[in-house]
């Protein structure tokens, strides 16, 4: 008889326990689970972030990458305003800056790269003398003046000489999920690549 009542009381004491501790259990899982959950959309947006950071300066670095060699190994340069199909150069007297490079590898004047902002699409585009068809550089480009010839203290000048700096800067933005477009009033991140850049050949 003893033992029985002893069975019956720890029975309705363990009911008593165990209740309790499901309520304990249930709100520590929500925690757990909430905690997982947040983690896991964090993670996510960081990567995200990242991917944008990455892939920005992924395309500064081919972007420049190339012009930065040609600059270096031409024998002149000129700084002006131009498409795929005409450039005109900066004349003496105004400041050297302008949407386009024109690159002269050699001392042939018909043998020339070209660097263009297309105004219409917002992109950096090259061109050649031998080829015609334009090659993205860069996309979303929301300067206009991309080069300048600059003197030793980046004061930019006003005469074609060949003892210069070339100043290149692009402000560019990259989504923070590349493939989707996002406007104005939507979130992106901007960028901003600036580097100055010497013939190996100079005057």
């Amino acid at each position: 008889m003893k033992l029985q009542t002893s069975n019956a009381a720890l029975l309705r004491r363990m009911a008593a326990v165990t209740l309790i501790e499901l309520l304990i259990t249930m709100t520590l899982t929500t925690f757990v689970v909430g905690g997982v959950v947040y983690s896991h959309i964090m993670g996510g947006r960081l990567m995200q972030f990242a991917a944008a950071k990455l892939g920005a300066s992924d395309s500064s670095r081919k972007a420049v990458g190339k012009l930065q060699d040609e600059i270096r190994a031409a024998t002149s340069i000129q700084i002006g305003n131009g498409t795929a199909t005409n450039f005109t150069a900066i004349t003496n007297g105004t400041a050297m800056q302008g949407r386009a490079i024109q690159i002269y590898p050699t001392t042939n004047s018909s043998w020339w790269l070209r660097y263009y902002y297309a105004t219409n699409t917002s992109e950096l585009r090259r061109v050649t003398s031998s080829n015609s068809t334009p090659q993205l550089i860069a996309s979303y480009v929301t300067n206009a003046i991309l080069f300048s010839k600059e003197d030793y203290l980046g004061n930019t000048l006003t005469a074609d000489t060949g003892n210069c700096a070339i100043n290149v800067r692009l402000q560019f933005y990259q989504l923070s999920y590349p493939m989707t477009k996002v406007g104005t009033n939507n979130f992106y991140e901007s960028f901003q690549l600036q580097t100055r850049i010497t013939r190996r050949i100079l005057q």
